[in-house]
């Protein structure tokens, strides 16, 4: 009996970033699809129910902020993970709200190593009561 590998879901409005993250995610073994704007990445993860998220904060229409609190409505197991470079980690009160909404946070720009720990970290930890 296989076990299906983890869904992960970019979400990003720079295609180059999306198909270079969703190969190195393939690589690694994880299923992985794409979306290049709020509203695609909201019809796919109700669509497809993703094991987890990467989500850029600024994209045009619907931003990530507003991704992510839609995403809790309908599917609470699925993890997301800020990824931007529009969020200042150093700013405590930011870095704060930002994690009370997300599983995780990364900044850009970021390793794929980074990527994949941070994403390995939030998959396998129990998700945290918000």
């Amino acid at each position: 009996m296989t076990t299906k590998s983890p869904l992960v879901m970019v979400v990003d409005d720079e295609p180059h970033l999306c198909n270079i993250l969703r190969r190195v995610l393939e690589l690694e073994g994880y299923r992985a699809i794409t979306a290049p704007d709020g509203e695609t990445a909201l019809r796919l993860a109700e669509k497809n129910k993703p094991d987890a998220i990467l989500l850029d904060l600024v994209m045009p229409g619907i931003n990530g902020r507003e991704v992510c609190r839609r995403v809790r409505e309908f599917s609470a197991e699925t993890r997301i993970i800020y990824f931007t470079a529009k969020a200042d980690p150093t700013d405590p009160v930011q870095f704060k709200q930002l994690h009370r909404e997300a599983d995780g946070f990364i900044a850009k720009p970021a390793t794929s190593k980074q990527i994949l720990a941070k994403l390995n970290d939030v998959l396998h930890h129990p998700r945290k009561k918000t």
